[in-house]
C-alpha cells in the first residue's frame, strides 16, 4: 500500500502523542479520531488534520480507507477497542500495559491469530537509545554479571484519578512498572523466573481520589532472571499530592556500576574510570510508530509482540500476587 490511513482511538495525552507522531511516519493519512469527549476529538481533528472526529470508536472504524489503528485509551477498554479495530481487519498498535487482566490480554491475543493482522504494543522506551547503550554495556560483560538493575521513585498521587482505580488503570505495578519488565529482558536477554514484594496502598480513603478503589500504589520488589540478573523496584504513587522524594537508577555489578540518568544520558563506572554516553536519542514515539509501519508495508515482525505484553502483564500479576501472600511467586 502506498498510503497507510490511520485511526487514532482516544485523543487524550497519549492519543495526542500518537497522532503528532504518525505525522512523522512516510506515506501516512490521518483518517479518523475518536474520544467519548468531543472537545477533545474535535481539537485533535483540527490540529492533527483528521477527516473526521467522533465520539465513539466504533463510529470512528466505520470511515473508509483505515489500515492501522492507534488505541490510546485507559486500559480497561484495551481489549475492546483493539478487538473492535482487528474484527474490521485493521492493524492495531495498542498503548502499554496489554490489559489489566491475563483472560482480556489473551483474548486479544486469540483475535489477532483469527483475523491475521498484526497487534502491537506501546513498549516505547525499547527505542530509546539509552535502554541500547545499556543493554550493549550489560552484554558486553562492562560491569560483569550477574547484575542488578535497581529503579527507585517516590512519586505523589496522580492528577489522572483513573490511573491509580484497580478497576481502570491498575496503578503503578500494572501501568507502569511494565515498562521495566520489558526492557530488563531486552538488556539482559533473559526471561523473568521468580518474583518476591512487599507493599502496601498509601493512598486508601485519600481525599484527592473521590470515588477510587485503589489498587497497591507502594511496593518494593525483585524480579529475578533465569541469568542470575535481577531487577530491582521501589515505588510510591501515594504520596500526598506535591510531596515527591528524590530517587535513582542505576545497574550494579562485580566489576562496575551504570548510572541512567534522565533520558538522554548513560556513565559506565568501572575501577579503569568514569565514560559517559551522552545526547542519546530520546525520540521514541515516531521510531515506534515508523517501525510499526514498516511492520506492516514490508511483512517484517511489529516492534513489540503481543506474547511479550502478556509476559509483562504476567510479572505485573505476580508481583501483586507475591504482596496479597507474602510469599516469592515463579512464573
Amino acid at each position: 500500500m502506498s498510503q497507510l490511513g490511520i485511526c487514532v482511538i482516544g485523543a487524550g495525552d497519549l492519543g495526542t502523542t500518537h497522532a503528532q507522531n504518525w505525522l512523522k511516519v512516510p506515506d501516512v493519512k490521518l483518517i479518523s479520531v475518536a474520544d467519548p469527549i468531543e472537545e477533545r476529538a474535535k481539537a485533535a481533528c483540527e490540529k492533527f488534520g483528521f477527516e473526521n472526529w467522533y465520539p465513539d470508536h466504533r463510529q470512528a472504524l466505520e470511515q473508509p480507507g483505515i489500515h492501522a489503528v492507534s488505541v490510546a485509551v485507559p486500559e480497561y477498554v484495551h481489549r475492546e477497542c483493539s478487538e473492535a479495530a482487528m474484527r474490521k481487519g485493521y492493524n492495531v498498535i495498542c498503548e502499554k500495559p496489554i490489559s489489566l487482566t491475563i483472560e482480556d490480554a489473551e483474548a486479544m491475543i486469540a483475535t489477532r491469530d483469527r483475523t491475521g493482522v498484526k497487534l502491537t504494543f506501546g513498549f516505547c522506551k525499547r527505542f530509546m537509545e539509552q535502554v541500547h547503550t545499556v543493554r550493549d554495556l550489560v552484554q558486553g560483560g562492562r560491569i560483569g554479571r550477574p547484575c542488578v538493575y535497581r529503579f527507585v521513585a517516590g512519586w505523589e498521587r496522580r492528577p489522572k484519578m483513573w490511573i491509580m482505580d484497580k478497576r481502570y488503570g491498575g496503578g503503578p505495578i500494572i501501568d507502569f512498572c511494565c515498562h521495566y519488565f520489558d526492557q530488563w529482558g531486552i538488556i539482559f536477554g533473559a526471561k523473568p523466573v521468580r518474583v518476591m514484594a512487599a507493599g502496601m496502598t498509601f493512598s486508601e480513603g485519600a481525599e484527592e481520589l473521590p470515588d477510587i478503589l485503589p489498587e497497591l500504589d507502594t511496593a518494593n520488589f525483585t524480579v529475578e532472571y533465569d541469568t542470575g540478573d535481577i531487577g530491582m523496584i521501589s515505588i510510591t504513587w501515594g504520596l500526598p499530592r506535591g510531596v515527591q522524594t528524590a530517587g535513582f537508577e542505576d545497574l550494579i555489578g562485580p566489576d562496575g556500576a551504570i548510572q541512567v540518568s534522565g533520558a538522554k544520558k548513560v556513565t559506565l563506572k568501572t575501577k579503569d574510570g568514569e565514560e559517559a554516553f551522552e545526547d542519546l536519542d530520546a525520540d521514541m514515539h515516531a521510531k515506534q510508530l515508523n517501525a510499526f509501519a514498516e511492520s506492516i508495508r514490508e511483512g517484517k515482525p511489529v516492534p513489540a509482540g503481543a506474547e511479550d505484553a502478556l509476559l509483562a502483564l504476567k510479572v505485573s500479576h505476580a508481583v501483586l500476587e507475591s504482596v496479597r501472600t507474602g510469599k516469592a511467586v515463579s512464573l
